[in-house]
């Protein structure tokens, strides 16, 4: 489905689920870069952003512990916001990022899409592909989630900016008797 906007919206029942990123190189030909770790300009390479705060918002950087032990979530970033020169922005996409599975990788994806249970990507083209088994202290909050997510070259170019809608079910109370 998508949105008005051309956007696709995927449903959840809650908010936790996996969020699965590829790519593949762009107009320039170079190879997408892989780093989930800070790099030159203290981004890491796959650069994603929620619309709304996940978990508990934290602002600390890559909490991602249980609550009782410090944990925390991801502060949301809207309007979407890729501007090098603000902090917020650098350390949102850095705490995003880290929630990311550092050995998965196009030689080695999460996904598997058919009933052999091979892992296998999910656009035979990509080159690239990041995975986040999002965690409860991460969840997305009920409601309409916007990501925009781009991926950067190994020469340090970030590639396109995507958008996809994630709504959350909200939950239906329980009655008590």
């Amino acid at each position: 489905m998508f949105d008005s906007q051309g956007r696709r919206v995927f449903r959840a029942n809650s908010g936790q689920f996996i969020i699965v990123v590829e790519g593949r190189p762009g107009v320039s030909g170079a190879p997408v870069a892989t780093s989930l770790e800070p790099s030159f300009d203290g981004r890491p390479d796959l650069q994603i952003q929620n619309s709304r705060d996940m978990g508990n918002g934290s602002l600390a950087v890559c909490d991602t512990g249980p609550p009782s032990q410090g944990g925390g979530g991801v502060p949301g970033v809207w309007p979407p916001n890729f501007d090098p020169a603000d902090p917020f922005v650098t350390a949102a996409l850095q705490d995003f990022a880290c929630r990311f599975d550092p050995s998965v990788s196009a030689t080695a994806p999460c996904t598997m899409l058919d009933a052999g249970r091979e892992p296998s990507l999910v656009v035979s083209t990509s080159t690239a592909q990041f995975c986040d088994f999002v965690a409860a202290t991460a969840a997305f909050p009920p409601g309409e989630n916007i990501l925009t997510v781009r991926l950067r070259d190994v020469q340090g170019r970030p590639g396109p900016t995507v958008q996809i809608v994630v709504i959350v079910a909200t939950p239906t109370p329980t009655r008590t008797p």
